[in-house]
């Protein structure tokens, strides 16, 4: 048995209101410190919204564990 490295494309989009990428290199610790709670902060009050939520199904396919 293998497994496929083609990833489908999801159904449903991510949502922008999260900034996954990290502040640049020049930021002080408590720069990072911050930026780090409002990201988990934003992820969590999303996570609130079930209907918002990427269905399970969706992300299963997303990376090629479909069953």
């Amino acid at each position: 048995m293998g497994y496929s490295v083609v990833m489908a494309e999801p159904r449903s989009k991510p949502s922008d209101e999260i900034d996954f990428a990290p502040p640049s290199a020049d930021v002080s610790p408590a720069e990072y410190e911050a930026w780090k709670i409002e990201k988990v902060t934003k992820a969590l009050k999303q996570c609130e919204d079930r209907d918002a939520m990427i269905p399970a199904a969706d992300v299963w396919e997303r990376f090629g564990f479909e069953r």
